[in-house]
C-alpha cells in the first residue's frame, strides 16, 4: 500500500514539475521611463476578466464614459486591505480594484491565484480585474509588483487617468496582520488624496 502511495505522490510531483518547467515564462512588465503622467481612457484594454465572472466584460460596461472612477491596483496583501475601502469610508465615486498578478509564474496564475482572489473578493460588491497578462499594468504604467504596495488612480469624467496615491500595507495583511485601526490609518491618505482631486 505504501508503495502505491509513493508512486502516486512521485507521479504528481513529476507532473507538476513538468508543467512548471515547460510553461511559457511570464512576460516582463516594464514601464517606459519617458511617459506622460496622464493616461487616456482609450489606452485601457478593450475587455477585462473579472474575478468570479466567466465571461469577459467590455471596457464600456465596466468603465462608463463621462463618469468618474477610482481604480486601485494591488497584489496579495494590499488587496486584502484596499477591498475594505468602501466599508470604512464613504466613497462618492465608482470603485474598481485591479489584481496585479502578471509577474507571477504562469503555473501559479493558473492554479492558485484565481481561487485565492475569489475568496478574497467573495462578499465585496467592488469589481476586481484579474490582470493575467498585465494589460492594465501596462496601461497604467505600473512597474512595481511587490505584494504590499498599492496604487490609486483617478479616471475623470473627461477620460483622463492620473495616479493620485501610492501606499503600502504590512507584510502578511492577507492573513490578518493588520488591525482595523491600522487599515483605516493606511487608507485615510488615499481618501484624502481622492477628495483633493
Amino acid at each position: 500500500m505504501s508503495n502505491i502511495l509513493k508512486i502516486v505522490f512521485l507521479g504528481l510531483v513529476g507532473f507538476s514539475l513538468l508543467v512548471f518547467f515547460t510553461a511559457d515564462k511570464p512576460k516582463q512588465i516594464v514601464a517606459s521611463e519617458n511617459v506622460v503622467n496622464i493616461i487616456k481612457y482609450d489606452s485601457l484594454p478593450d475587455t477585462f476578466e473579472l474575478v468570479g465572472k466567466n465571461e469577459l466584460v467590455k471596457k464600456e460596461n465596466l468603465f462608463e464614459k463621462n463618469k468618474k472612477y477610482l481604480i486601485v491596483m494591488g497584489s496579495h496583501d494590499s488587496l486584502a486591505v484596499v477591498k475594505e475601502l468602501p466599508n470604512l469610508f464613504k466613497l462618492d465615486i465608482a470603485y474598481v480594484m485591479v489584481a496585479n498578478i502578471s509577474a507571477a509564474p504562469w503555473f501559479v496564475k493558473k492554479m492558485f491565484i484565481p481561487g485565492k482572489l475569489e475568496e478574497l473578493n467573495e462578499n465585496s460588491k467592488t469589481p476586481m480585474i484579474y490582470d493575467f497578462n498585465g494589460d492594465m499594468v501596462n496601461s497604467l504604467k505600473v512597474n512595481d509588483t511587490s505584494k504590499t504596495k498599492f496604487f490609486a488612480f483617478l479616471l475623470t469624467d473627461v477620460g483622463t487617468i492620473s495616479k493620485i496615491y501610492e501606499g503600502e500595507v504590512k507584510n502578511g495583511a492577507i492573513d490578518g496582520s493588520m488591525s482595523k485601526e491600522e487599515i483605516i490609518s493606511t487608507l485615510k491618505p488615499l481618501v484624502e488624496s481622492l477628495n483633493n482631486n
